[in-house]
C-alpha cells in the first residue's frame, strides 16, 4: 500500500506525543514518590510574640548571641497547603554506642550499674515550692541581682495563657529545653483539643493560645484609674509558673534536639572546626564534646543554649512556682490543684513515651567526660547564675542534677559577692 510522506510524518508525530505523555506521567509519579518518601521539610515559625502593653516591652540582654534558628523547640507550625511528612523517630540509643551506665531507664528507684555516676531518683529530690521561692529570693538579694524597682514587675521573655484562661487562671513563662513542648501540648488539651498528645504539632506558635491583652483590658475595666494598671496588676489573679533545668542537662537536650535529630550524621560544620576528626561513626559523647566547645567559643549560637535566669526574670517576676524539669511529674500535680486542671493529664517526657530510648539525664556523666577540663570550667562560668540563683548542682555533686541549697557557691563558682552584676552577660566566655 502506498503511503504518502504526509501520512508518515503525521503518524510519527502521533507516536512521539503519545510517548511523551507516558514519560511525563511516569516522571510525575516518580517525583511524587520521592517527595513522599524523602526527608521532611522543616518550616519553623518563631514562637515569640509581643504581649506587652502600657510600656511593658520585651528586654534583650546585651551581647546575647544571635539565633541561628527560629526559636522553636521540636515542632513547627505547618504552612497552609503544605503537606507535612512526619520525620521517623530517631533512636538515640543506636545512633552510636551508648555508655553502659545509661542502659537503665529512668524510674522510681531504678538501679544504675556504676554507683559513682548514679543519678538519684527524682522522687527523693522534690523541693517544697515555698522553699524554692524563698531560696531564689535570698540568692537574688545576696548577689544584688534584682533589677526591678520596688513594686515593679519585669516581664519574662514569653508569657502564655490558654484561650479559656478565665476558667483556670494559669500563666506560663515558657523557657526552651525545659519541657516547654509538653507544657504547651497540655495547654492545647486544656483549651479543648481531644487529640492524643502524639498527634499534636505546631504547639510553639503563639497564635494557638490566649491573648494576655484581654487580661489587661479586664484589669483596666476594674480599675478606677485604668492608665495606672501595670503588669503586676494584670498577673496578680493568675497562678504563675516557670520551669528551669540544670544547665548541664539542658545543654545535652539542646544537642540531641538541634544536632542529632536534625542532621544526617550528628555533625554540624561548626563542630568540625573544633574537631576536624569527627565522622558519622564518632560516638555521641565525642560529638557532644565538639558541640559544647563550639558553643563556648561562640561558633554555635542558638537561643536554646543561652542561660535561663535572665530571660526568665527569676529575680524580677513574682512566680507562684519555679519548677524543675527534673521533677516535673511531681510538681505538675501542685499546678493542677491550683488551677482547676486536675482532669487534664500531663504528657510524659520523650523518654517516658518512648520517643527516646535513654533519658537525657542518664547521658550527662558520659557526655561530659569527653569535654576538655578547660571547656568544662567555661561551661560552669557561662551558666553560673543558673546554678547559683536556683541552687542547681555540678556534675561532681552527689545530688546532681537536682537542687542543693546547702552548697558553698562561692567555693564552687568563685567570689561571687565581689563581682559586679552589671557585667553579667549572656554570652559564652570564649
Amino acid at each position: 500500500m502506498f503511503v504518502t510522506r504526509k501520512v508518515l510524518i503525521g503518524a510519527l508525530l502521533t507516536l512521539l506525543c503519545f510517548g511523551a505523555l507516558i514519560y511525563s506521567t511516569q516522571f510525575s509519579s516518580s517525583v511524587l514518590n520521592n517527595i513522599q518518601g524523602g526527608e521532611d521539610i522543616v518550616i519553623e515559625i518563631s514562637s515569640d510574640s509581643d504581649v506587652s502593653k502600657k510600656g511593658v516591652t520585651e528586654e534583650t540582654t546585651p551581647n546575647q548571641p544571635p539565633d541561628t534558628e527560629s526559636d522553636t523547640e521540636s515542632d513547627a507550625e505547618p504552612a497552609e497547603n503544605v503537606q507535612v511528612v512526619e520525620k521517623p523517630t530517631v533512636d538515640l540509643a543506636i545512633s552510636s554506642p551508648q555508655p553502659s551506665s545509661t542502659v537503665q531507664p529512668r524510674g522510681h528507684h531504678a538501679a544504675v550499674p556504676d554507683q559513682t555516676k548514679k543519678i538519684g531518683d527524682s522522687w527523693d529530690h522534690v523541693k517544697d515550692t515555698d522553699q524554692i521561692l524563698k531560696f531564689v529570693r535570698s540568692q537574688c538579694e545576696k548577689y544584688d541581682m534584682i533589677k526591678a524597682e520596688p513594686g515593679e514587675v519585669r516581664k519574662p521573655r514569653m508569657l502564655i495563657v490558654a484561650k479559656n484562661w478565665k476558667e483556670h487562671m494559669l500563666l506560663y513563662s515558657s523557657n526552651p529545653k525545659t519541657g516547654s513542648t509538653s507544657f504547651k501540648k497540655w495547654f492545647t488539651r486544656i483549651q479543648g483539643d481531644p487529640r492524643p498528645y502524639s498527634e499534636m504539632s505546631g504547639v510553639h506558635s503563639m497564635g494557638k493560645y490566649g491573648n494576655l491583652n484581654q487580661a489587661w483590658e479586664l484589669a483596666e475595666s476594674k480599675s478606677s484609674d485604668p492608665f495606672s494598671v501595670t503588669l503586676g496588676d494584670v498577673i496578680k489573679p493568675f497562678y504563675s509558673v516557670g520551669f528551669m533545668r540544670n544547665p548541664l542537662s539542658r545543654l545535652i537536650s539542646g544537642f540531641r534536639d538541634k544536632i542529632l535529630r536534625r542532621t544526617n550524621d550528628g555533625i554540624k560544620p561548626e563542630m568540625l572546626r573544633v574537631n576536624p576528626g569527627l565522622t558519622g561513626e564518632s560516638s555521641d559523647p565525642e560529638k557532644f564534646a565538639a558541640f559544647a566547645e563550639g558553643v563556648m567559643k561562640g561558633k554555635i549560637n542558638n537561643f536554646h543554649f543561652t542561660p535561663q535566669w535572665d530571660k526568665m526574670k527569676i529575680c524580677d517576676f513574682p512566680y507562684d512556682m519555679i519548677a524543675q524539669t527534673e521533677t516535673t511529674q511531681q510538681q505538675i500535680k501542685e499546678v493542677q490543684e491550683h488551677t482547676n486542671t486536675t482532669q487534664f493529664e500531663f504528657p510524659g517526657s520523650r523518654a517516658e513515651v518512648g520517643a527516646d530510648s535513654v533519658a537525657t539525664v542518664h547521658l550527662a556523666h558520659e557526655f561530659y567526660d569527653k569535654v576538655k577540663p578547660d571547656i568544662m570550667e567555661q561551661i560552669y562560668q557561662y551558666y553560673k547564675w543558673d546554678f547559683v540563683l536556683m541552687g542547681y548542682t555540678k556534675l561532681s555533686n552527689p545530688n546532681f542534677p537536682y537542687l542543693d541549697f546547702d552548697q558553698d557557691f562561692d567555693k564552687e563558682f568563685g567570689l561571687l559577692g565581689e563581682e559586679d552584676p552589671t557585667n553579667t552577660k549572656n554570652e559564652p566566655p570564649g
